[in-house]
């Protein structure tokens, strides 16, 4: 399977290496729109992907099987669209794209078309979230009462002296809103196999300048509703600040409570009991050939990514796969906390 990528930034650090690791997957060309130096371990590659810094020169040159659209969200709409009146199956990275009106046109058009479009939330595919999963479809907590998410991370130096760049732009879509609360959206949404009814939010930004910009993206978010089945949750992170304490996921049911720390600390008990840490299998290891960044996406990024191809090669969907469909969903959300 030919692969091409739109991106210069965590496209080619992470993607294209984990990409490059499965066997019957080649990255057989790269875009990149603004940063044009390449990793330095490409040139050792076997066969070094052609080079272009216009993408849509890369379809027009290029014969591939699935492209990975990992560039700003600002061009998502324009890369995905042309991608589906090409037939060409497409990974887009989240958000998916600047709101709902862009979305919706191009569910549309891949409806219209039978497209292949994937949503790049892999994190589903985090053997310890799965574990989750199986929990929840085998009753262990039974009716789900109330889904929390809470990150706090203590990145205020950071924030007041590295660039942010685009991502302290609101008019890219840049902030933490977009960046983490679409996975945390996409969590609620695939655990609690539900969609949300009502949903009220805020957004801020605690640092707006330092290194020498001044940014108008949110590196702060607050969103609490209500599910269509009657299940209420609450997902916010904290970024500004000095001291963090992590990702605190919990579930509460009618029958027990499971919480994950961190994605890798899952404690369960029911009803009337302690909660007690569940022993997990040692995950598969990262290979060593790859950065540490890439290995850290690995656990998630890897099996999502063999789903993807037996989708596009096999026409196998998993039930876990994220679909052009979660895109848009999860896309109306964000507009109405934003709209909130």
């Amino acid at each position: 399977m030919r692969v091409g990528i739109i991106g210069g930034g965590f496209g080619l650090r992470v993607q294209a290496p984990l990409i490059r690791l499965h066997p019957e997957m080649e990255v057989a060309a790269v875009s990149t729109m603004m940063r044009h130096e390449l990793p330095d371990e490409w040139p050792r590659w076997d066969q070094a992907p052609v080079h272009y810094k216009d993408w849509a020169e890369m379809l027009d040159r290029e014969k591939l099987d699935l492209l990975v659209v990992s560039s700003l969200p600002v061009y998502h709409y324009r890369m995905v669209k042309q991608a589906i009146e090409r037939g060409l199956p497409v990974i887009c990275e989240k958000p998916f794209t600047m709101n709902r009106h862009e979305s919706w046109k191009l569910l549309e058009l891949a409806e219209k078309s039978q497209a292949k479009v994937v949503i790049d939330f892999e994190w589903r595919y985090l053997p310890v979230r799965q574990k989750i999963k199986e929990l929840i479809a085998n009753d262990a907590i039974g009716r789900i009462l109330h889904f929390e998410y809470h990150i706090s991370s203590p990145q205020y130096a950071g924030l007041e002296t590295t660039p942010r760049g685009w991502m302290g732009e609101k008019r890219k879509f840049g902030g933490m809103l977009g960046a983490l609360g679409s996975h945390m959206i996409d969590c609620l949404r695939w655990l609690g196999n539900d969609e949300i009814r009502t949903v009220d939010g805020t957004v801020h930004t605690h640092v707006p300048r330092g290194a020498g910009e001044t940014r108008d993206a949110d590196d702060a978010f607050f969103a609490h509703g209500m599910m269509n089945s009657g299940f209420t949750f609450s997902i916010q992170l904290l970024s500004g600040i000095h001291h963090g304490f992590g990702s605190q996921l919990k579930l509460f049911g009618n029958k027990g409570t499971i919480t994950l720390t961190d994605d890798s600390v899952l404690r369960f008990g029911e009803a009337g009991g302690q909660l007690t840490e569940i022993a997990l299998p040692s995950p598969k290891e990262a290979p060593s050939c790859i950065s540490a960044e890439a290995q850290a996406y690995y656990p998630a990024f890897y099996p999502f990514l063999e789903k993807v191809y037996d989708y596009i090669k096999c026409s196998q969907i998993d039930a876990d796969l994220p679909l052009i469909e979660d895109g848009h969903r999860n896309q109306a959300v964000l507009d109405r906390i934003l709209g909130s």
